[in-house]
């Protein structure tokens, strides 16, 4: 015979079901990817669930910005306007992806705006938020600023490596540089042995 469960308890069945979910899309990041429950508890606890339509800006280009989003559901795309007001979409963000992290630590213009492609549901970190969460579970905090910094490192070598194709796309100077540094690589050991050549035999 099929006994019914209370409905409070199906509703905390579903809760939990929920929770779950929330902590493996959570630990599907990279940035929260070490989280044990507590601490997706802790962060959870200090981000604010916000949903758009499809069209909706999430972040403006040129903005000042204190906040990131973790999408749970949709698409983000990022659009950049040149000087002539002109813009291109360079990028495109997908669920249990991050997007505007850089503005939790600091809290320059957005670079890009970001707009929605569908609509969405996110969580957002605000700076506040990060600032509690330093205190209720500095772990984690940790964990965030160190992977926001390692994020933003990434991006750095990522443009300078662009900016050294487009300024050298035959890669010439790197050439030159490589066999210079070879030259010189020889050279140091070509004086080294002279020098214990010279030694050894007493001049």
């Amino acid at each position: 015979m099929l006994v019914e469960r209370p409905a409070d308890e199906a509703a905390n069945t579903r809760s939990m079901n929920a929770e779950h979910q929330t902590y493996a899309m959570l630990r599907g990041i990279r940035m929260f990817a070490d989280f044990d429950d507590d601490e997706c508890n802790r962060l959870l606890a200090v981000m604010q669930p916000r949903q758009v339509g499809s069209g909706d800006t999430v972040f403006e280009q040129g903005a000042t910005g204190d906040t990131l989003v973790v999408l749970t559901d949709g698409i983000l795309r990022v659009e950049v306007a040149d000087h002539h007001g002109v813009s291109a979409t360079v990028a495109t963000i997908g669920t249990g992806e991050v997007v505007g992290e850089m503005a939790v630590l600091d809290a320059a213009p957005r670079s890009a705006s970001v707009i929605a492609a569908t609509d969405c549901q996110f969580l957002e970190l605000s700076r506040t938020g990060l600032e509690q969460l330093r205190t209720s579970c500095p772990s984690a905090s940790a964990a965030i600023v160190g992977a926001v910094i390692a994020n933003v490192t990434k991006r750095l070598r990522n443009v300078n490596k662009r900016i050294d194709k487009e300024l050298d796309p035959d890669g010439a100077m790197r050439k030159r540089r490589e066999k210079q540094a070879a030259a010189d690589k020889k050279e140091a050991e070509s004086e080294g042995f002279f020098s214990r050549l010279m030694k050894r035999f007493g001049r």
